[in-house]
This record gives C-alpha cells, structure tokens and sequence, in this order.
C-alpha cells in the first residue's frame, strides 16, 4: 500500500537554509488525502474499465480460457507439491537418523537403543509405513506402523539386497530407488535408501518405505476441478496413481516385477490414450517451460492434458498431471464472461463510492501509517491491533497488518532483536572472522528419563526447560543459536560486539544453576525427579554471520571453537560421573582468561576427542 503523506504549509512558511542561504526544500502544494484518495481511485477503476473493456471486446473468449488453463496447471502445480511434501519427510528422517549414527549418537550395536530411535523416527512421520536399519552381512532391523511391531530377519541369501546393500556402500548420499512390490503387504512401495558411515567405514543403510496406496490417498484427498482426473505416472507406461480409484493390488495382478499397472491395463480410456500420436500441442498456452500440455479426442470427445515430469524421487521420472474435459472449459468461459461484465457494472459503481467515502478512508489509512512507524521501533508487545473498519480495503489492510504483527511478534522469539537492528542500520549482516564465547548445554539421562514420558509430556518438559536456560542466557545479552534434542547451543560477542564475552557467558552459566535449582525445589515438592545439566564454555576464533542457502540463511557461528565448545560439555560425562552438582559447568583455559573475575577452579589438562594437543580445563564455581 501506497501512503501519501500531505504537510499543510501555511501563508507564513519560512525555508529552512543552510550555512550559505540556499534553501533545504521546496514547498509543496497540499490537497487533502481524501481528495488525493478520491480522485486517484477513481481515476484507476475508470482506466480499468476501459482496459478491461477493450480486452473483453477484443480477445475475452482466449483470456478467459488461458485463465481456466492456468486454474488447471495450478492445480497441478499442487499436486506436485503434495507429493513432493508428502516424500521429502521420508527421506529427511532416514538423513536424520544416518547422521545421529554417523554421529555416534546411535549406536546400532545396542539394539534397544537403535529398535526406540526407529519407533521415534516412524512415529513423527505418519507417511512412513516402515523404516529399517540393514547391516553390511544384510542382518535387518526394522519398524512396520500397522502392526507397531520390531522386524528382525536375514536378508543375506537375496541376491537383489546383497546387490542393492553392495551399491549403497559406495554411495556418500541417499537416493530414492525403484518402485517395489512386497507381496507380504500385497502393497508397492516407494522406498529411501540412505548409507551410514562411522569413521568412514560403511556400517550399513536405513530405508524409508511409503506404500503407493498412502500416496493414493493423500492426492485423492485434494480438491480437484469439475470433470477431470488427476494422475501420476511411473516412468511413461506405468500408472502409480489414478484419482478416484483405489486400487486392489490382489485383482490387478501385481507382482515383483509389474509393482504399478501398465497403461494399456487401466480402465480410464481417457488416460490410456495420453501419449497417443494424434495429440496437438496447445498453441493457447505459448512457448512455456513451467509444464507441458497437449490436446487429445478420445471417442469423439475433446480433453486437455496437463502434465509435468519430476525427478530424483525414483529410477525412472514421475509425470503428475491432469486431464480436463474440453467442453466444461467451453462452459467457464461463458460464466466468466458474464462474470466480467458483472464486474464491469461494479467498477463504474466503485467510481462513485470512492468520490463520496474519500475522506472516510483517510483516517483509517493515517492510523495505518502511523502505526507502522511504531514497528520501526521493535517492540511490537507496545504496539496496538488496528481496529475493524466498514470499507472492505481498508479492514483488509488493517486485518493484513495485525496479522503482520502477530507473525512479527511470534518472528521475534526466532531472530534476536539484536541482530534485526544491526540489518536495520546497515541493511547487512556479512559474515566475519570473531572472537566470542560459545556454550553447550545438555540435560544429564535425558533420553532414558524421556522413554517412560508421553509424547505431550516430553515437549512441555523441554519448552519449560528451555524457557529457564534462554531467560538466564538472554538476560547476558547471549544469542540462542539453535537447540539440539535437549541441548541448547548460544553465544556471546556476536552480533553485538561484547568486550566482556566470556564473563557474560560465565554469568549465565552461574544463573542457569540457580534457575535450575529452584526449580528442582519446586519438582520435589511435586515428586518429580531432579534435572541435572552439563554445561561447556570455550572463548576462541571463528566465522559469525549468515551461514545457508540464498532462500534459507541462520545468523550463526562456524569454526573449530563451536566443536571444543561441545567437546567440553561430553568431557563433564568423565567429571561429573561421581559428582552430585545438578549444574556441572566446565571451561576453556581461554575462557578463564578472558574473564579474570571468574571464580573457577583449575582441573588439569586434559586430551579432547579430536584435539591434538591438550586442553586446560577449569570448573566454573559458584
């Protein structure tokens, strides 16, 4: 929205100058705001009538059916995303998990351990059907969601696993692999293989299974346009999906080697005949790359296939799509021309009413402005909700900007206000080489204490954890950088620039104990069982800045002193194990240093996991 702000300059108005008499600015004829309103919104719904008006004249029949055209691509253009957002989760949690065991947060050895991580991983992602872990010798390990049961068999005699386990060890990423029909399910699955390495040595490979009829129903259960079916297509003879029908994998004669129909085994005559030679090319639509079209007749009767090719998610290339009836696209373009001139008679009714609702509009719009500077100033807990108003642009706008300042308020508790300031001051933010503190927390027995918790439980036990460390970390002016199952990672001396870092660090750490202190009261009176935390702090060099890809940036940290930061968390598992401190805070030689007034004592020197030389270790004191 376009916001005219209009100074009334009096008779008597005397220029501002500079030291040498030349005047600063013109002076400016004022009309009121509404008048301005008035006049330029009827001015532009006269022009867009004449517009709209000659384009009906001229061309409405094609522009009113490229509109239907479009209405049927974006539909498409749906599609695709439900199937992608439908497939990505799948392959995300197999990374996932490959990464916490590449990691050494898995052990796959301990098979209560691995058999919980994939009853976790399958229960946050209701599309997998099964998710298993398979070693090198083919020994499986897996988690079927119907029957909510653990799997465990040997695959070692199948010649197609140990083919398929023997490509994946030379793999470093994951891949979707080809369409399979398991007839113990009577089902086709899509399936996402992802190696894992420890060391560098392969260990085996998890794979996340999503059956066919699962992507049946979640596409059947979009909207879809009046007559006319959508489609997926495995490879271009294979059906993988037909809108509306769900099929019975025990008539259609399914087997290893045919998973999905062929085309010419399908009843729709209509999809059957897609890549028929009689097709023609839509020349209504123009030199297009975004997807391909062509028009078809079936039995006398003329459709419109709309269709795009996706890749990666498979061996062979899915094609979604739809196609339309031609004669129903005839029967919209008369509805919206009659609708285009029943728009027309409201656009010359709008003229009118905007003359007379002119000076009305202006005070809602003034509130608008200046309740928009008022953001300028980031406390948007301060800033007001505009009110309802009668004119349906205007309460458009205000219910546009209360739900701007809602998501701002809500955009707040992700990006620190720091750090908005600094991009609003030098409309920047670049990465840099930075001396700060950084420190890891971690929760003592978490993952046992969480398996005799609810799902419900788990996530109100972190929140209100979470809460208690980042109060006492933000009131340093620390900057949460992200949480890790129950670890919180934050830092100090970057955005802002903090002489004192590493003291700031060291306070929070002194009140995260006493936060957790007092609430380990309050669980006791409750009979609950106290929290212990391991804290790690490390002062040292590193990149601070945007870190990530042009259409997803974090504001984050890089470098070797984020790694000895964490080191130093795991090594308080050593000194702690016969400790009974509910906070156990250790700390670099560097960090000492840098914060002389730290009451810490020395622990010795210590060799770190990873670290070639040794690392002085203090222990934070109260």
């Amino acid at each position: 929205m376009i916001i005219f702000r209009l100074h009334a300059i009096g008779n008597n108005h005397k220029f501002r100058r500079d030291p040498i008499n030349k005047p600063l600015r013109k002076p400016v004829k004022s009309l009121p705001i509404a008048t301005v309103l008035a006049l330029s919104f009827g001015t532009l719904v006269v022009i867009t009538v004449v517009i709209v008006l000659g384009i009906s004249l001229i061309s409405g029949l094609t522009n009113t059916r490229d509109l239907l055209i479009d209405k049927a691509s974006a539909a498409m253009s749906a599609t695709q995303n439900d199937f992608i957002e439908l497939l990505n989760p799948a392959a995300y949690e197999a990374v996932y998990m490959a990464e916490l065991i590449n990691a050494g947060r898995v052990d796959v050895n301990n098979r209560e351990q691995l058999n919980d991580f994939l009853l976790g991983a399958i229960s946050g992602t209701p599309q997998i059907n099964t998710l298993a872990f398979v070693s090198p010798d083919l020994q499986v390990t897996g988690v079927h969601r119907q029957s909510k049961e653990i799997l465990s068999f040997d695959e070692s005699k199948d010649p197609v696993a140990q083919m398929g386990i023997a490509d994946l060890a030379t793999r470093k990423k994951g891949s979707w692999g080809p369409l399979v029909y398991v007839p113990t399910l009577r089902q086709t699955v899509l399936n996402f293989r992802e190696p894992a390495f420890q060391d560098g040595k392969f260990i085996g490979a998890l794979i996340a299974s999503i059956t066919v009829s699962t992507v049946n129903t979640r596409m059947n259960a979009a909207p879809s346009l009046k007559n006319s079916k959508r489609f997926i297509l495995y490879g271009k003879d294979r059906v993988m999906m037909e809108q509306g029908v769900n099929a019975s994998h025990e008539t259609m004669g399914l087997n290893i080697t045919d998973a999905v129909p062929k085309l010419d085994e399908i009843e729709d005559p209509v999809l059957r005949a897609i890549w028929s030679d009689k097709a023609e090319k839509l020349a209504l639509l123009g030199e297009q790359t975004t997807f391909n079209s062509h028009y078809l007749e079936v039995n006398g009767q003329g459709y419109i296939y709309v269709y795009k090719e996706i890749t990666g998610y498979a061996d062979k290339p899915f094609t979604i799509g739809y196609w339309l009836l031609n004669d129903e696209v005839s029967t919209e373009l008369w509805r919206l021309l009659m609708a285009g001139l029943a728009g027309l008679g409201i656009m010359l009714l709008s003229t009118v009413v905007a003359i007379v609702i002119g000076r009305k509009i202006s005070r809602p719009v003034l509130a608008l402005s200046t309740a928009s500077r008022q953001i300028s100033l980031l406390d948007f807990n301060t800033v007001k909700a505009l009110p309802a108003s009668r004119f349906t642009e205007v309460n458009e706008a205000n219910n546009a900007y209360n739900s701007m300042l809602r998501g701002l308020a809500w955009f707040e508790t992700y990006v620190p206000k720091s750090l908005v300031r600094k991009l609003m001051e030098s409309g920047e933010a670049r990465s840099e080489e930075r001396v700060v503190t950084v420190m890891f927390t971690d929760i003592v027995g978490f993952t046992p204490q969480a398996e005799d918790m609810k799902t419900e439980e788990v996530a109100d036990f972190l929140n209100h954890h979470f809460e208690l460390v980042t109060a006492c970390i933000e009131a340093e002016g620390g900057t949460v950088d992200k949480f890790i199952g129950d670890a919180v990672m934050a830092f100090w001396g970057a955005p802002e620039r903090q002489e004192d870092h590493a003291a700031r660090a060291c306070r929070a750490a002194k009140a995260i104990k006493k936060a957790i202190m007092s609430d380990n009261e309050k669980r006791h009176e409750a009979g609950l069982s106290e929290v212990h935390m391991r804290i790690g702090i490390h002062t040292g060099a590193l990149i601070v800045g945007n870190i990530g890809a042009a259409g997803r940036l974090n504001y984050t940290v890089v470098g070797d002193t984020v790694n000895i930061a964490q080191r130093m968390e795991q090594f308080g598992k050593t000194l702690s194990s016969d400790r009974t401190d509910e906070v156990f805070t250790l700390m670099t030689s560097t960090t000492f240093d840098a914060s002389p007034d730290t009451n810490a004592t020395k622990i010795g020197d210590y060799q770190l996991k990873g670290r070639h030389d040794p690392v002085t270790i203090y222990r934070l004191e109260d």
